[in-house]
């Protein structure tokens, strides 16, 4: 009887069909031998595989993914660089079947190095060719590094600008490098043709998997999220991670141990820094995220790396004493219509290398030596500042010291300053690129400024970051 009332009531009104939840069971292993303890996910709720290496998994109606947070010592497969450690969930089916092979490590990972760039933003592409120049540089670095210590790398987002096709050709290059290369969508990554944020990461996802995740390499624990949020209109977005993430990255943190370090990679940077104050609310709400402290409170156990990207200009801001976050100059540089960023950072990337569960890094500009850390100007070179020399420190924070000598004496620190780099701001001033207007030499505050006491006189300028390295130039 209730079946034909149900019939019925169909006939007469039409049915709205409710997707169910999948029940997935399987076994996480590698070369037939169980794993234990491995995260797997929906990107909702976590269980752990027990000693057979087994898990079940109750997944929420609408997952898209089962997926594992990859443990240390392992490797997941890899199809074109990008790490497959997980599988299109089958809502049409109430049980599925899932199981994951994953490959043991064949060095150990307590030492090794993870590259970062940001803003490939390809949109043309002729493009193309100019990122195969980066990966040839990459590839140059990776090289300098020591065979038995592994490298992977990650993208801050932006992979493309608007032309979602190209995640194919965008695979195809970076598979070059030959390390796993883990992605993180960009505001320039989503569907804007979707009604909804739910549905943004669609070509994304399909291309490169989950847009939040976990995975462990050595001692360290490393955190993809998702912080860019469109609200239905047409290329409009917010700096803002949802209900969803923050509760999984609760779970997912809840099996670190406190006091661990853990990297977080997400594109749009926590806070905003490219000039001294956003140009009003709506510029801050695109380009900081939002509910920021919601996000440090969750951080508050662990020692934080935080590494973003979507400025085009380089800089580092220490949030909370346990927490650094890094945003990165572009591969791009300026969107490959210069080969410096808007702060007069070359295109870049950075080099992170992991020893335990301490972190150092350094600057990488495209084609350049290792040691070219800053640039110097002549006095006069900037006309707001015609008595002063001056130097842009890339990678400066607050742990760097910048002295100048005058005749090979030592007369102290440069003065730190807000303002526009002298050759981005030639490059990039009104009128010059006609066609791409809306690029403009943005505000930094890694430049530095003194005045000679002697015209004409011998200057140099010598800069120690905060690991103790020296880079020293002479004005010529």
């Amino acid at each position: 009887m209730k079946t034909l009332i149900i019939i019925v009531w169909c006939i007469t009104f039409g049915c709205v069909t409710i997707s169910s939840a999948t029940t997935v069971k399987g076994k996480v292993v590698s070369s037939g031998n169980p794993i234990p303890s491995v995260q797997v996910t929906d990107g909702k709720s976590i269980v752990l595989t027990d000693k057979r290496g087994n898990f079940t998994l109750e997944t929420f109606s609408g997952s898209k993914y089962i997926y594992y947070s990859l443990p240390s010592g392992y490797n997941s497969p890899l199809e074109n660089g990008i790490p497959v450690f997980y599988e299109k969930i089958n809502n049409n089916s109430l049980i599925q079947r899932v199981n994951f092979e994953l490959e043991k490590s064949k060095v150990s990972q307590y030492k090794h190095v993870f590259i970062l760039w940001a803003d490939p933003q390809i949109q043309k592409l002729e493009e193309f060719d100019k990122l195969k120049i980066v990966v040839e540089d990459v590839n140059k670095t990776i090289a300098t590094i020591p065979s038995r210590v592994p490298v992977h790398a990650i993208c801050a987002g932006d992979l493309v600008f608007d032309k979602l096709s190209f995640f194919e050709k965008y695979k195809q290059v970076i598979s070059a490098l030959k390390v796993p290369f883990y992605q993180v969508i960009g505001n320039h990554d989503l569907d804007y043709n979707n009604r909804s944020d739910e549905l943004s990461d669609k070509s994304f996802s399909d291309a490169f998997g989950p847009s939040h995740f976990s995975f462990n390499v050595g001692k360290i624990h490393y955190v993809v999220l998702k912080n860019v949020f469109y609200y239905g209109l047409s290329r409009r977005y917010i700096g803002y991670i949802d209900e969803n993430q923050l509760q999984w990255l609760e779970n997912d943190l809840h099996f670190l141990k406190p006091g661990s370090t853990l990297i977080v990679s997400l594109h749009i940077p926590t806070v905003y820094g490219e000039s001294q104050k956003p140009e009003s609310f709506l510029v801050e709400m695109s380009n900081s995220l939002l509910n920021r402290e919601a996000l440090y409170e969750i951080f508050e156990p662990f020692n934080t790396h935080i590494l973003a990207g979507h400025s085009h200009t380089q800089w580092h801001t220490q949030v909370k004493p346990n927490i650094m976050e890094h945003v990165h100059a572009a591969a791009s540089g300026a969107w490959w219509k210069g080969q410096i960023c808007t702060d007069g950072s070359p295109q870049a990337y950075t080099v992170y290398e992991v020893n335990g569960d301490s972190v150092n890094w350094y600057f990488k500009g495209v084609n350049l030596n290792k040691s070219e850390q800053f640039k110097v100007y002549k006095t006069g070179a900037d006309s707001l500042l015609p008595d002063c020399f001056l130097a842009n420190v890339y990678n400066f924070d607050s742990d760097w010291k910048v002295y100048w000598y005058e005749g090979d004496i030592l007369q102290g620190e440069m003065e730190r300053y807000w303002g526009k780099d002298p050759d981005a701001f030639m490059l990039y001033r009104p009128g010059v690129a006609r066609k791409n207007s809306w690029i403009n030499a943005s505000e930094t505050n890694h430049l530095f400024k003194a005045v000679p006491h002697i015209k004409n006189s011998k200057i140099r300028v010598e800069v120690i970051d905060r690991f103790g390295n020296k880079y020293s130039k002479a004005l010529e």
